[in-house]
């Protein structure tokens, strides 16, 4: 009875000990609402790897003209990150557009997106997770999207 008890414990505990990390999230929150976005895409660049699902892409009502708070986990601001996105400007024409990369060094964990008018309606936000590699270029790792219902 005690090695059948040992034996059930030590498993427990294996399999605690390897089981997989979630994967790093991000949250939008605006005009009142927040949602948690996790991986559309994330590449492990070591394996050669990318996993995607499409069913990640999360979607928040934000009215014209409303400021959307982007915060990231630890996961993503340990590396370059930043924030896409497209939104209709007062006469409806698409306007794409970017925050700047926020490097690891600036700790940088939230991202403020304001639109430049009162009457521009955002379309969506994608974080991007980067990696630099090569020693100067950057490449798409990771991607966390929110669309505008």
């Amino acid at each position: 009875m005690r090695r059948v008890l040992i034996t059930a414990v030590a498993c427990v505990l294996l399999a605690g000990c390897s089981a997989t990390p979630p994967p790093p999230d991000v949250t939008f929150y605006a005009d009142g609402n927040a949602i948690r976005a996790t991986p559309q895409i994330l590449c492990d660049i070591a394996e050669r790897k990318c996993d995607e699902n499409a069913d990640a892409v999360v979607g928040l009502k934000i009215r014209p003209g409303k400021v959307v708070q982007v915060s990231v986990s630890s996961e993503i601001a340990e590396e370059p990150w930043g924030v896409l996105f497209s939104y209709l400007d007062r006469e409806g024409k698409r306007v794409d557009a970017s925050s700047r990369v926020f490097l690891p060094a600036n700790k940088q964990h939230a991202y403020t997106l304001e639109l430049p008018d009162s009457a521009d309606q955002l379309l969506f936000a994608a974080v991007q997770k980067l990696a630099v590699v090569n020693g100067d270029q950057l490449l798409r790792v990771g991607q966390w999207v929110m669309e505008v219902n």
